[in-house]
């Protein structure tokens, strides 16, 4: 009998938990950016569940560049979107920010909302008077929204 009793309040404390998300991956998460070293850390992203990516990037070179492109490995499946914000190639100025998002055929996968999702975003980018490519790749992680 006292073993049963003391099975029942493990239950009762693990159902507790449980409800209260201690198990959820996406609790833990939280929103944060790592990588990034040259062009700086996003200002703004956002997974939404049918699949669109939401990025705003700001230009902290101190110099204006040139996006080509902004890639996105994003999902489960590993799959590699472009965002598009109207069309590449897009200038920044120094200190200066610009929004795109994945749209049209190229989304990322759809995910339920509140689960929590890691996405690689790589900008390629020339610098003002730069005669090469460079590339800056980070990462950005959160709650699906």
């Amino acid at each position: 009998m006292t073993y049963g009793w003391a099975i029942l309040i493990v239950i009762i404390v693990a159902a507790a938990l449980y409800a209260l998300g201690v198990f959820n991956p996406a609790t833990w998460t939280g929103t944060r950016s790592t990588g990034f070293a040259n062009i700086g850390q996003p200002t703004d992203w956002q997974y939404a569940t049918n699949g669109t990516f939401y990025l705003t990037l700001k230009n902290s070179l101190g110099s204006q560049i040139t996006i080509n492109s902004v890639k996105v490995e994003c999902g489960t499946d590993g799959t590699i979107v472009d965002l598009a914000e109207g069309g590449w190639p897009a200038t920044v100025g120094a200190g200066g920010t610009i929004g795109m998002e994945s749209n049209g055929t190229t989304i990322c996968a759809q995910m339920s909302p509140g689960g929590s999702y890691s996405t690689k975003v790589s900008v390629i980018y020339t610098k003002a008077g730069g005669a090469y490519t460079q590339t800056d790749t980070g990462t950005v992680t959160g709650t699906v929204a």
